[in-house]
């Protein structure tokens, strides 16, 4: 928008400067066009005879008119003084904006700049740091399996096992929640996206995910009495794609004793 009033202003200016040369030139050209009338029945003046005696006196030449110059500038200047001075304030009205944006573009690759440095920090510590499961985690005889006495048994139950994933961990879980795992996969009806959720609940209580949807049918199947079932697993990080993966024995409350062998036989 400034740029174009800059425009606008340059071109009636010199409109108006070659308006003012061409009214000069036509005015001069009037000028030169007009001659003295001469009148022909004027009668010529006697010529005056000279002696030798008498000198000879020269007729006085005309001295030529010297136009004056008008004092103070001419409109040609004015004109080129006021475009100087609107164009000079034009620039400093678009100096002050464009000032700004440099400015807020400045933050902003400064902020890109420390995300894309921290993230890089946060994958390098990714890639170099061992994760051990015989370091952060206990022995299957060690870990806590106090979460069993909660579990309701039935000798009527058929003894079976099924794999299933675990979807969600990105919500709930990071890396430091690699390695084996144990616990619950219980109902949900009060799960306000889809009554049918089957929660995976670790033993110390953490929510780590659900059962994908695309499994519910295949658990149903599984667990027609729909009872909370303990499961062993293990959760992994999947470095192709930096995101977490686990994969869930779930076992079929039949005896205790049988719960305890499947989850020291593992997945």
């Amino acid at each position: 928008m400034v740029y174009a009033i800059i425009g606008i202003i340059v071109a009636v200016a010199l409109f108006l400067i070659f308006w003012d040369d061409h009214d000069r030139s036509y005015n001069k050209a009037e000028k030169g066009q007009k001659k003295p009338q001469q009148n022909h029945y004027q009668k010529e003046a006697p010529k005056a005879h000279f002696t030798s005696a008498s000198p000879k006196t020269e007729p006085k030449k005309e001295q030529p008119k010297v136009e004056k110059k008008p004092s103070g500038p001419s409109l040609k200047d004015q004109i080129i003084g006021e475009i100087e001075a609107a164009i000079g304030e034009a620039k400093k009205g678009a100096d002050e904006p464009l000032k700004l944006f440099g400015e807020v573009m400045g933050m902003a690759r400064d902020v890109v700049k420390n995300a894309i440095k921290e993230a890089q920090n946060g994958w390098n510590s990714v890639q170099t740091q061992p994760y051990s499961v015989d370091e952060q985690f206990p022995e299957e005889e060690e870990m806590d399996l106090q979460f069993l006495d909660t579990i309701d048994y039935s000798n009527d139950l058929e003894e079976n096992t099924e794999t299933f994933d675990i979807t969600g961990l990105r919500y709930h879980c990071t890396v430091h929640d690699c390695g084996r795992i144990v616990g619950i996969v219980k109902p949900e009806p009060s799960n306000v996206h889809d009554a049918r959720a089957q929660a995976v609940i670790r033993n110390d209580g953490k929510l780590l995910g659900y059962i994908p949807r695309t499994q519910l049918d295949w658990y149903e199947d599984f667990n027609e009495q729909n009872l909370p079932c303990p499961f062993v697993g293990q959760i992994e990080l999947d470095r192709s794609s930096a995101s977490l993966i686990a994969e869930i024995k779930v076992i079929i409350p039949s005896s205790r004793e049988y719960v305890e062998r499947e989850i020291e036989a593992g997945c």
